[in-house]
């Protein structure tokens, strides 16, 4: 089957990946009608992570994939000798990997790139069955109990990946999106040719020697840290750096526990200041990058350190690399020790749901089964192969972190699951006015005026406003901590 055959794509494509699939924190946008989309179409497939499944009967069976990886279908985006960006198709692992399934099987995989939930949403809402397939991670659990099948029960998942199946969406004792990957996520993405320019071979151990670096580069005129803030998005980062302040990957959730998250003696308003002090002390870019793109650029060009992100940002960066320099030159490694020690996030990776409404479920579960039985292309996603007996493929780009975890400097922090306190904590910072579009990090990391860096009395008053709203919400809607 030829590519270009293989290949739908929605007029709404995305065509830089901009989110994640791992465990942790999600926006909820749960529709009204979730629910309800989903009463009338219970379970009619049998709840089992794998089985033999006899293929023959499926070939000629088509089923709709929807993803937001556009760069797993398109390619990674590069720039040529002109500066000018591409396509590089020798990367569009998904397409290729599709095209494999087809021929061992003979059921046609369609891949469309979606730009984010809200492209599906209504299909799910009018119980549409032209989607089978579909990656996109931030659903509320509410709506992945309601628009995917379950895909098998929690003590299933267990069995074939371990503790990581818990970090996986799960309701009542179901897992309705499948990770069949792991990855190392939240950490320093860096340009090793910068840090060196600064004095640096690695990345420092501490926060008091980091800080130092990143005075070392901002002399040298260069950014320390790309942070792309036209979008809150990407503060979104600072919920799993709290568990790096605190040593404990549930920190965000266990706010609950309080009345007064975000004031800086607590982790998670701990992190919150950490990272506006790093404004104050004008760590990130002077002038609001135009997107997401040109941030990355500004890491792979040099014109920036780092990033505080995930692995998923590493091979869009390295693809960025100027012709003539080395993608390696492009790293991964922990973030330094905040005063807990030295963590880094380790998550289960990769979300595969099959819609409740496809009438193509078996194939779906068939084409989702592959996926995870092939260590080579999880790998060329940028993750590791995670289920029971199949031997992984460990990416270039975790070598440092991998070895330092082996030697004990760092400790890999599994991502914690998402449980009735997650949901309480989203509900509470929901009525505090908090929750959309991380609003919780972006008021009061907004609220230093970096003309007045010394200045903190607008972020005091931001931590007393916000702390009042959240015990307001907490007590409004009765929500304690359930041990």
């Amino acid at each position: 089957m030829k590519l270009k055959r293989l290949i739908a794509l929605s007029l709404a494509a995305v065509l830089t990946l901009a989110g994640c699939s791992f465990g942790g924190d999600t926006q909820k946008d749960t529709a009204g009608s979730a629910e309800e989309a989903g009463a009338s179409t219970d379970s009619d497939t049998e709840n089992q992570a794998s089985g033999e499944t006899d293929l023959s009967s499926l070939k000629g069976t088509t089923i709709n994939v929807y993803t937001q990886g556009g760069n797993l279908v398109l390619g990674e985006e590069k720039k040529d000798a002109d500066g000018n960006t591409y396509r590089d198709e020798s990367t569009a692992y998904l397409a290729q990997l599709a095209e494999r399934f087809t021929e061992e099987t003979g059921i046609h995989v369609e891949l469309h790139v979606a730009a984010n939930e809200d492209d599906v949403r209504p299909l799910f809402q009018v119980q549409d069955d032209s989607v089978d397939v579909y990656t996109m991670p931030n659903w509320s659990i509410d709506e992945w109990a309601a628009y995917a099948q379950s895909y098998c029960t929690l003590e299933e998942a267990e069995g074939l990946y371990g503790d990581y199946a818990l970090s996986m969406p799960q309701k009542d004792g179901q897992i309705y999106s499948i990770m069949p990957a792991r990855a190392y996520n939240q950490a320093v993405v860096y340009n090793e040719e910068v840090i060196k320019a600064a004095g640096y071979d690695e990345i420092p151990a501490t926060l008091d020697e980091f800080n130092k670096m990143c005075e070392a580069v901002k002399a040298m005129g260069v950014t320390p840290i790309s942070l792309h803030r036209v979008e809150n998005w990407p503060l979104a980062t600072v919920s799993d750096f709290a568990g790096y302040v605190a040593g404990d990957a549930n920190i965000f959730t266990e706010s609950l526990k309080i009345d007064n998250p975000f004031s800086p003696e607590n982790p998670f308003g701990k992190t919150i200041k950490m990272y506006t002090q790093w404004k104050a002390d004008g760590f990130f870019e002077p002038e609001v990058y135009t997107d997401f793109g040109v941030a990355m650029d500004s890491v792979a060009y040099g014109k920036a350190a780092m990033m505080l992100f995930g692995s998923w940002v590493v091979p869009q960066i390295q693809g960025r690399v100027p012709e003539g320099k080395d993608p390696s030159i492009i790293k991964f490694a922990p973030a330094p020790d905040f005063g807990a020690g030295r963590y880094v996030l380790s998550a289960p990776a990769s979300n595969w749901s099959i819609s409740k409404f496809s009438k193509n479920k078996e194939a779906s579960r068939a084409f989702i089964e592959f996926i995870s039985e092939d260590a080579q292309f999880i790998a060329d996603m940028g993750f590791i192969a995670n289920k029971k007996e199949i031997e992984p493929v460990i990416p270039d780009l975790y070598s440092i972190i991998d070895s330092m975890v082996e030697d004990g400097e760092c400790t890999a922090l599994i991502a914690p699951a998402s449980d009735e306190n997650t949901q309480a904590n989203q509900e509470v910072l929901t009525e505090a006015g908090l929750y959309a579009d991380y609003k919780y990090v972006g008021l009061l990391f907004d609220a230093l005026d970096v003309t007045k860096p010394d200045d903190w009395t607008a972020y005091n008053k931001q931590v007393e406003a916000q702390n009042k709203a959240y015990a307001e919400g907490k007590e409004k809607l009765g929500i304690k901590w359930v041990d």
